[in-house]
């Protein structure tokens, strides 16, 4: 797929996560709830498969399509060699913590969508949303070579 393929896409996927978003809020940022929260300035946490799944129903277009464009553009964080963007995460949000299948989106790719098709004056806070400190080392192994979630990211 050529990268001007990768950059539309990409522009079509957010269009329709910001609209989506304009209708229904409660996509991001509320944890138990959302399909992806805010965890520091630059990432969101992203609840897998559920996050590809639903942008791709938005975008009217394959999962596995969101999954490639979203990698090849730097917008779902991966590591070397595999490139698998899923790293199971121990969360809470003040309450009990639960353990799911978890990706790390690049904060801009989101904000973007929200601020320019959903309407929204400023980009989304930082969720309540928080990585346990035991996967912390996993986390920063995950980002090898990249910048890591920042110490707010994790209670």
């Amino acid at each position: 797929m050529p990268l001007s393929d990768y950059t539309e896409t990409l522009e079509r996927l957010q269009q329709a996560l910001g609209r989506a978003f304009a209708d229904q809020p409660w996509m991001l940022n509320m944890p138990g709830r959302s399909m992806a929260c805010k965890i520091d300035q630059y990432y969101y946490l992203a609840v897998m498969p559920a996050f590809v799944e639903q942008l791709a129903r938005l975008g009217g277009t394959f999962p596995d399509k969101v999954s490639e464009v979203l990698i090849r553009t730097g917008n779902l964080i991966t590591r070397l060699p595999d490139r698998d963007p899923v790293l199971p995460l121990t969360v809470s949000w003040g309450g009990s913590p639960v353990t799911l299948r978890a990706a790390f989106v690049d904060a801009d790719f989101i904000d973007r969508a929200v601020k320019t098709y959903g309407g929204m004056g400023m980009i989304p806070t930082v969720s309540d949303l928080k990585i346990s400190s035991a996967d912390k080392v996993r986390v920063e192994e995950f980002f090898e070579g990249k910048t890591p979630p920042q110490k707010l990211a994790y209670f």
